[in-house]
């Protein structure tokens, strides 16, 4: 009898691709896979083989659902200064759907009886649930960040510091983690009691402890580090069944007028730029005298401002095929680690624009490889804009790093990788 492998993720897309190729994998393994995810998103799950059983959870205090979040959140989120308030305002979210997503979930864990969970490593509901009933478990994630913290001269993770740190900068490399952790404590202890009161249990582990990590990232992109037996850094985990451009979009990238090249702009379905931030941007590309492409969604575009023919806007493409069309020269991105994955799996030198998160300390480690220079989203203009893009364009250096970085990341097999592990704790179970 094939063993079954049920795999848990939020229905947020940087969530979710790892996830999708790792499952695509193991069936052609030979395994039973079902796919737990809102059903918004089910179509992101494309192999028929795949069982998709939606997952609906609802707040506690309102009508919202945590997979179809209020676009005002998202935006309060992006455009929040402090990185320790945007920080509190998502573990508030997680507050508001701990209790409902973990009812919903042990329902379908009765119903199904799966024999091993990958889960997403943001949803504790679900590991909370697999460590209580003793289930083998699996947690992805697509970086390192505070699972293993780096060392004390490093920077650490959810600051923007540079890995070469003046005096200045060391210090608050070590009080800045403090404070927040400090800030944060209510907000975590709040958590804690709802997950108590949850599994009938006064003493919970925290969620990671001593389980099994597949990290679809790379040292080549994150601060080494020496890393425990069960956290596997296999590198980024991609589909074997990437999606093509449509005729449109390919005869767009391949045409040429003005000079040659194209731009690629996106900050995944999150991020939510301000009326200012488009106007910067798109002025400050334009006069590039590239074309532009923008990925952006359909419920972001009341920011945009009167486009010329150069800008082409589209609410979804596939980005791996877009970053891999040899006319695309720069990227600009966020910086939430499958866009990086892709960028420099691609060889292509990335403008980072940073809004919340993980994508801070992301750009900052780009900047530290050589690879990319990074706009502050509170006060970049469309000078900013033009003046970085050149310097990706004109010197060498930074696409000859991204050449070299996506050599080595060619090299990690890590959609092969983390198939094996998960093979071997099923095998050992």
């Amino acid at each position: 009898m094939k063993k079954h492998v049920m795999v848990i993720s939020v229905p947020l897309m940087g969530h979710t691709n790892q996830l999708i190729a790792l499952s695509e994998e193991l069936v052609c393994r030979g395994y039973t896979v079902s796919f737990v995810i809102h059903p918004t998103a089910q179509t992101w799950v494309n192999d028929p083989n795949i069982q998709v059983i939606p997952w609906e959870s609802q707040s506690v205090d309102s009508d919202d659902e945590y997979i179809a979040p209020k676009d005002a959140f998202w935006h309060k989120i992006s455009q929040e200064p402090y990185s320790w308030r945007s920080s509190q305002l998502m573990l508030e979210r997680v507050i508001a759907f701990y209790r409902p997503m973990y009812e919903s979930l042990k329902r379908l864990l009765q119903e199904h009886h799966p024999d091993c969970l990958i889960i997403d490593r943001s949803v504790i509901p679900a590991i909370d649930l697999a460590i209580q009933q003793q289930l083998p478990l699996i947690i992805q994630t697509r970086f390192l960040g505070q699972f293993v913290k780096p060392s004390s001269d490093q920077p650490q993770f959810g600051t923007d510091y540079p890995t070469q740190m003046n005096l200045w900068q060391k210090f608050l490399n070590f009080l800045v983690p403090q404070l927040e952790t400090f800030y944060l404590l209510p907000t975590m202890l709040k958590l804690n009691r709802i997950r108590q009161e949850c599994a009938y249990q006064k003493d919970l582990p925290t969620p990671w402890d001593n389980q099994t990590i597949i990290v679809g990232s790379s040292f080549d992109i994150e601060p080494q580090r020496p890393l425990p037996t069960k956290v596997h850094m296999v590198g980024p985990i991609f589909s074997n069944h990437q999606k093509p451009v449509g005729d449109s979009l390919h005869d767009w990238l391949e045409s040429g007028f003005g000079k040659t090249g194209v731009i690629y702009m996106a900050f995944g379905t999150l991020a939510t730029l301000s009326t200012r931030q488009a106007k910067a941007l798109i002025e400050g590309l334009v006069e590039t005298g590239l074309k532009v492409l923008w990925s952006l969604p359909e419920n972001q575009r009341s920011i945009l401002p009167q486009l010329p023919s150069t800008v082409r806007v589209e609410s979804f493409v596939p980005q791996p095929a877009v970053l891999s069309h040899p006319n695309v020269v720069v990227f600009v991105s966020h910086c939430g680690m499958n866009s990086i994955h892709e960028s420099l799996y691609h060889g292509k030198p990335i403008l980072a624009l940073p809004f919340f998160g993980d994508q801070h300390y992301n750009a900052a480690r780009l900047v530290d490889l050589g690879v990319a220079l990074k706009l502050s989203k509170r006060s970049f203009s469309r000078n900013d804009v033009l003046d970085k893009i050149n310097q990706l364009l004109d010197h060498p250096c930074y696409q000859e790093q991204a050449l070299h970085i996506s050599m080595r990341l060619k090299q990690t097999d890590g959609l092969n990788q983390a198939a094996q592990i998960v093979e071997t704790i099923i095998q050992a179970a």
